[in-house]
């Protein structure tokens, strides 16, 4: 990042932190501002984590010639990573995936404020089935994460309808980019695309890892089977558990002679 680029950086984490000192409210809405953007948001730490994660460590960055990219976001959480990828490619076309309600109400706004275009949003919960499935919701409002897994988000299970991420996908045209951030449904997701034969019309992905640090070996393997040999992998995160990254990026082979890598 070129010097102007990490003061403005400097300067928006500073701006942020700042309202959050000062800010005396209690509970309800929160607004900031930055990069040209808008967001809402129920935490500060929430949009500080975020900030950090997708627009300065850049966890979701891809290389690709198209200037029309295809992207689904899985667990597109209250749009974060909507804004990153039309600054990334303003052209970009993207089908957005969030389970928890209240993270979808704020991802809404944050389109809508934005004036972002090309955005398809959906209320679903990814799995690999399309019956009901228990999903669990936090708690607490700030609590913006959901899972089918009771052990990562603790709180409120619900009965809702499951979706199959390959009966959603388009036929006929290859996707760009995925990135998957589903709080423990990865497995389920990458199973469902591998079983229906979907899963090489996906160029390019980014999938967060969620496990334990008892598991953390077995799971990673595990995910790096469901890609076998025609993708290549690489860490994007400085997180690590046992040695282990949390964030992988994978490459289809085929791509390798362009921008991709």
């Amino acid at each position: 990042m070129h010097l102007a680029g990490r003061l403005c950086t400097f300067l928006t984490l500073l701006r942020i932190h700042i309202q959050a000192k000062f800010d005396n409210r209690p509970d309800g809405l929160i607004q900031i501002q930055f990069e040209g953007y808008t967001m809402v948001s129920y935490s500060y730490v929430t949009i500080i984590e975020l900030y950090i994660e997708i627009f300065i460590k850049q966890a979701y960055r891809f290389e690709t010639t198209i200037a029309r990219p295809i992207i689904i976001d899985c667990g597109a959480n209250m749009g974060m990573s909507l804004l990153y990828f039309k600054r990334l490619y303003p052209q970009c076309e993207v089908w957005a995936y969030e389970a928890n309600p209240d993270a979808f109400t704020l991802l809404q706004l944050n389109v809508a404020l934005n004036k972002l275009e090309g955005i398809h949003l959906f209320n679903y919960v990814l799995s690999d089935t399309d019956e009901e499935v228990d999903f669990y919701i936090p708690t607490t409002r700030a609590g913006l994460n959901g899972s089918l897994d009771p052990t990562i988000a603790k709180g409120m299970k619900q009965r809702l309808k499951g979706y199959r991420l390959s009966g959603l996908m388009p036929f006929n045209i290859e996707i760009d980019f995925v990135k998957i951030d589903t709080e423990g449904a990865e497995f389920n997701i990458l199973a469902e695309l591998s079983e229906s034969g979907r899963l090489n019309d996906i160029k390019q992905y980014v999938v967060e890892l969620h496990a334990s640090s008892e598991n953390i070996q077995l799971q990673y393997n595990r995910l790096l089977n469901f890609f076998g040999s025609s993708y290549i992998h690489t860490s994007v995160s400085d997180q690590y558990t046992k040695g282990y990254p949390h964030v992988i990026k994978f490459c289809r082979k085929d791509l390798l002679a362009g921008p991709y890598l």
